[in-house]
């Protein structure tokens, strides 16, 4: 929830992220009619969300002493400098430390980073495994500024930070997946080192002890030692956000180049997370009284074929569960059979954090029973009930036209633990009013399903007016009552 935070930074070279905390109740949200909406319109386009080229910075909560730990590493910088190069050790430290708001007291915009100050720093940082999911030091750890030639390759000192993550790991009894260095690591058994090339070579680990997992890693002018410790009542992970009184400002597309939506302009998650922080702080400022909360909705499966990028899945939800936002997974089901391909994604992706939408455009034959969404929605909240989840489930549907749904009244719209959500995704009608148009046909559409939460799709921010006349806080102000405020 945005509302109650102050302290904020907005520097363009910093990313920040803030917990998400709340302790209220879910509440219905009514469609008005078209005669109550007094909108002053104008054509003027808003400017593109910039991504910052330090892209992953977040505050760290304060945790307890670890308790159960699991699994311990420690990698010894200073005989790595001595064996290796110290432009190796100056990159694990960087890799590290540019994951946290301290990167802002070593870094500078036009000379890059103090070294000799980022060598006196201790940090602690957290990176989330949940239950059941890989976890990808090339999704984690990514490329970006500051780093230095070490080793003869730029950012050279990687293949030792995974090492030592590694290592905790194989301590802990967790299952890994890597290619082995082919030159020592100082301190390890050659059989527990990694060879990191980004798009190739990667460390993957399996969570499969039955509870959620934290990496911690520590920093230290003479080390670093990573941690394995199960997240519990002593380190917990933050709650959730409620949904009275409150605006989900979420951002839609395709993460990769030359991909669709407001997440085409990202390769990364933690460039999605900024996004979508970016984004709820834009529908904050329009929002009145009302809180925000943050949600990303990135496509998953186009046409019924499912993204191959599944590592990126897993750290994007389970990184956006760390800072306490939504991630609503956005499913095509083009020809595919919808329950089989929902419940498997279902059975993949499932966490307290994961909501679910159905793009019914994308599917064959244009038309979908609300039965079938029935059958669907009821798998999605009875795997949600049977994990004990407290906080609310969202399965959402994009829609635009009023013959997308055979039968809309008998939708269920509410279920124990979640709601149903249709998110009107057209664009702006034809005419001479086409902003008015829209918001015609957005009521038209939506009020078929009768009274209850709905959403809205806006497409200024990502594009302009290149598909709408009508700018994203005009449309917001039109429809208060949507508990969702989407960008394409």
């Amino acid at each position: 929830m945005l509302r109650p935070q102050t302290t904020w930074r907005r520097e363009a070279i910093l990313w920040i992220f803030s917990l998400v905390i709340a302790s209220l109740m879910v509440a219905p949200l009514i469609i008005h009619g078209l005669s109550e909406v007094e909108v002053q319109l104008s054509t003027s386009a808003a400017k593109p969300l910039h991504i910052p080229q330090i892209f992953s910075i977040s505050p760290e909560a304060e945790l307890a002493a670890p308790v159960g730990i699991l699994g311990r590493a420690y990698l010894d910088l200073n005989e790595l400098s001595q064996t290796n190069s110290e432009g190796e050790a100056d990159n694990i430290r960087w890799s590290l430390v540019r994951r946290t708001p301290a990167a802002e007291r070593v870094y500078h915009q036009e000379t890059g980073v103090d070294w000799n100050a980022l060598r006196s720093l201790t940090q602690t940082g957290t990176i989330l495994i949940p239950n059941g999911f890989w976890w990808s030091f090339n999704e984690t750890f990514q490329e970006g500024p500051g780093y230095k030639e070490a080793g003869g390759i730029l950012a050279g000192g990687h293949c030792a930070l995974a090492t030592v993550f590694r290592a905790a790991a194989i301590q802990a009894g967790l299952p890994t997946e890597a290619r082995l260095h082919a030159l020592p690591i100082p301190g390890f058994p050659q059989d527990q080192t990694v060879n990191i090339y980004w798009g190739r070579d990667d460390l993957l680990v399996h969570n499969t002890t039955g509870q959620d997992l934290y990496f911690l890693w520590t920093v230290s002018p003479g080390g670093v030692e990573a941690s394995i410790v199960p997240v519990s009542d002593e380190n917990p992970l933050p709650p959730l956000p409620l949904l009275d009184n409150k605006t989900i400002a979420m951002v839609y597309g395709r993460s990769q180049p030359g991909g669709w939506g407001s997440l085409g302009q990202t390769t990364i998650a933690d460039q999605g997370l900024y996004l979508a922080r970016n984004y709820a702080q834009k529908v904050e400022e329009w929002n009145g009284d009302k809180a925000v909360i943050v949600a990303i909705n990135p496509n998953v499966a186009m046409a019924g074929r499912v993204t191959s990028r599944e590592y990126y899945l897993y750290y994007l939800i389970a990184e956006a569960r760390r800072q306490g936002y939504y991630v609503m997974l956005d499913v095509q089901t083009g020809n595919k059979d919808p329950t089989a391909l929902f419940i498997s994604l279902i059975d993949k992706f499932l966490l307290e954090n994961v909501w679910f939408d159905w793009d019914l455009e994308h599917t064959s034959g244009g038309t979908v029973h609300s039965e079938q969404i029935n059958q669907i929605v009821g798998a999605y909240f009875a795997s949600r009930q049977s994990m004990g989840y407290s906080s609310p489930g969202i399965f959402g549907f994009y829609v635009f036209k009023t013959d997308q749904v055979a039968n809309p009244d008998k939708l269920r719209r509410s279920y124990d633990g979640g709601l149903v959500v249709p998110i009107f995704d057209g664009f702006g009608g034809q005419g001479n009013d086409p902003a008015r148009a829209k918001i015609a046909k957005t009521v038209r559409v939506l009020s078929q399903f009768g009274e209850g939460p709905y959403g809205v799709m806006e497409f200024e921010t990502r594009w302009g007016n290149r598909y709408d006349q009508i700018s994203a806080w005009e449309y917001f102000a039109a429809f208060p009552e949507a508990l969702i405020m989407a960008s394409q």
